[in-house]
Order: C-alpha cells, then sequence, then structure tokens
C-alpha cells in the first residue's frame, strides 16, 4: 500500500520529533523543516498530499511559505494546514481566509489531530483521482497543443487519400513531412505530459547506476532537430568534450532536446545558439547552452513552473511550457545544478552540472 506523503514544517526540534514520531507511527510517508525555506527545498524533488506548517519559524515563517505555495501551480492545490500555539484574537479566522485548509492549536489532541489530517488527505486524493493530473495550465493551450498538429496529421493524410487531384512527387514529400513534423509535435507533448504526471507523483526512477554519454547525445538531439528544420540545427555551434555523465539517457535527451529547442524559438533566425561543455571539477560536468534572444526579465525567471509560458505572442507553436520547468526539475533530482541567467532583448545563458558517473574502484 502506497503511503500518503506529509510534508512537517516546524522549528522547535522537540515539537518537530514528536510529531513526526506520531505521524510515521500512523503509518504516513513524513519529511521534515525547520523553516519555510528548508520546505521550499524539499518541495524541489518531492510532492507531499498534505503540509503541516508551524507559523512563527525563522528565515521563513509559515505565512511567506503559504504565500509561495499559494503561487505556484504544481503546490497550490495540495491541503495546507497550519499549527501553531500563537494566540492571537481572530488568527484562525485569519489563517483560513487567506486561503489555509484548516488550523489546529497546539497543544493538539491525537485523535482530532489525526481525523483532520485523514480528512483532508482523503478529499486531496479524490481531487487527483477526478483530475488525474494530466491537464495543467490554460485550457486553450493543452487544447491547441493536441487538436492542433491532429489536424495536420489529418488534413495531410485526407489530402494523400483524395485521388481527384494529381499529386507530384515534391507536393507528396511535403505532405509526409508535415505529418511527420505533427507527428513528432504530438509526441512530444504526451511525452512530456507522462514525465510530468512521474514527477508530481514522485515515481521518476533515478539510480546511480545510470549513465549517458554527453556528446552522442547531443548528437542525437542535434540530428533530431536537424530532422524537423534543416536551417535551425544549422544555427547550433557547439564545443562538448566527450564525458560520462550519472543521469538516464532519456532524460539527458529530454533536457536537452527542451532548452536548445527554446533557444531557437526565442532568438532571431540571423543569430546563433551555443552549446559547450566541459568537466568543471572532479564531481560536475558543466553544460552551457546560450542564446541572443528576446530574454527572460527578473521576474519571469521567479516564476518558472509548470505550465507557465511566457511570450506567447512571440513564438508559435506555443507548446505546454513544460520543457524549462522538467529540465530544471530532473537535474536536481539527478543531483545536478540548474543555473539561468538571463537580460531581456540580450538573450538567456543556461548552466547545467550534472554528476559525473565515476569509475569503481
Amino acid at each position: 500500500m502506497i503511503k500518503s506523503k506529509i510534508l512537517l514544517i516546524e522549528d522547535e526540534l522537540k515539537m518537530r520529533n514528536v510529531t513526526t514520531d506520531l505521524l510515521v507511527f500512523k503509518n504516513y510517508d513524513v519529511k521534515a523543516a525547520g523553516n519555510g525555506q528548508e520546505a521550499l527545498d524539499l518541495l524541489d524533488n518531492w510532492t507531499p498530499d498534505l503540509i503541516i506548517c508551524d507559523i512563527m519559524m525563522p528565515v521563513m515563517n509559515g505565512y511567506e511559505l503559504h504565500e509561495i505555495i499559494k503561487e505556484t501551480k504544481t503546490l497550490s492545490a495540495i491541503p495546507f494546514i497550519f499549527l501553531t500555539g500563537k494566540k492571537e484574537n481572530n488568527l484562525m479566522r485569519k489563517c483560513l481566509l487567506d486561503g489555509a485548509d484548516d488550523f489546529i492549536s497546539k497543544p493538539f489532541k491525537a485523535r482530532q489531530f489525526f481525523k483532520i489530517i485523514e480528512t483532508k488527505i482523503d478529499r486531496f486524493q479524490k481531487i487527483k483521482n477526478i483530475q488525474n493530473n494530466l491537464y495543467i495550465g490554460e485550457k486553450k493551450h493543452f487544447l491547441s497543443e493536441v487538436k492542433n498538429p491532429l489536424s495536420d496529421i489529418l488534413s495531410t493524410i485526407n489530402l494523400l487519400i483524395d485521388r481527384s487531384t494529381t499529386k507530384k512527387r515534391k507536393d507528396i514529400n511535403i505532405f509526409y513531412n508535415t505529418i511527420k513534423t505533427s507527428g513528432e509535435r504530438l509526441n512530444r507533448t504526451m511525452q512530456n505530459l507522462i514525465v510530468y504526471e512521474n514527477l508530481i507523483n514522485n515515481s521518476l526512477d533515478f539510480n546511480n547506476s545510470e549513465q549517458s554519454e554527453i556528446l552522442s547525445v547531443f548528437s542525437e538531439v542535434k540530428n533530431k532537430i536537424f530532422k524537423m528544420n534543416e536551417y535551425e540545427a544549422q544555427r547550433i555551434t557547439f564545443d562538448i568534450d566527450e564525458s560520462n555523465l550519472n543521469i538516464n539517457k532519456e532524460y539527458l535527451n529530454l533536457i536537452l532536446f527542451e532548452l536548445i529547442d527554446n533557444a531557437l524559438k526565442f532568438s532571431a533566425r540571423t543569430t546563433n545558439v551555443m552549446v559547450y561543455g566541459e568537466i568543471f571539477n572532479d564531481r560536475y560536468y558543466e553544460l552551457t547552452i546560450a542564446d541572443f534572444g528576446i530574454g527572460f526579465s527578473e521576474n519571469q525567471l521567479k516564476k518558472i513552473n509548470a505550465a507557465q509560458q511566457f511570450n506567447l505572442d512571440k513564438r508559435e507553436p506555443n507548446g505546454l511550457g513544460l520543457g524549462l520547468y522538467l529540465s530544471k526539475k530532473i537535474i536536481k533530482k539527478a543531483n545536478g545544478v540548474f543555473s539561468i541567467i538571463s537580460e531581456e532583448n540580450k538573450g538567456t545563458k543556461i548552466s547545467l552540472f550534472f554528476p559525473l558517473k565515476l569509475p569503481l574502484h
């Protein structure tokens, strides 16, 4: 039986340990943090079914954490319970009006505590089952990413089937390429959704035995882009040292394709996208992807999330806004580091630090 996951945020060590032991005894999968910032670090790589949070904490208090959770699409639906010993008139009312799902005062009675937890998790599971987490973001963008390539495929097939017109070999080849391009776009959309589903359900598989050779994977990605658009592939300049990285080849392929494809889309066709990589130190390999495109504002960089799309009027197709988010999350889950520096109308530089696959001694 899969355990329900609970994130507990409490700065007082004894209270944190006692509450954690109670929850574990009730067969919950529990992670604990001492403040809001520690909680955000955990949420980067783990998605709970319930968040229980103290209010008064150092570094980042409960109110501040709750505001961030509410503004984060992938986290906003998770039930959030304030657990506090703070005494203040109308405090419970204030927390509930701010969007918290419940409020528990310390000290609490165990029976009531677990009843509230069970109720909130049960309701959240029902919501997840109904939505099935398949749909994220704006409905019109999701529908267009499925409908448009599918319509292109069907309409092109109908033109090929239509025997009333004489078709030249050149036209037929164009039809075949249209079907292939649209099919690849649809497949990419569905594959990214599957990865997203596994990511938020904590079921992406990572282990220390996997490895990928960076230059060969990059070559595969560049070849894929070449087949989709020969001109775009010619805009990629690269200088990549060979090295074995400690990451699944499929994930590395996804990261490189999404980030390079975005760089091409968001930069003028008269500019190049640069990709270069080398061993950074005895633990990491650094890969950099840089463009001279429209860039991101400081505010946009803070909002990078699943289904968060930027500059929709400046590119077509739009996509679901998953590429950057998935790349960032996968790298962190693979014990790597993701860094992005960008300036509007000047370009973007993304640095990826992948753990090296070290030889066995």
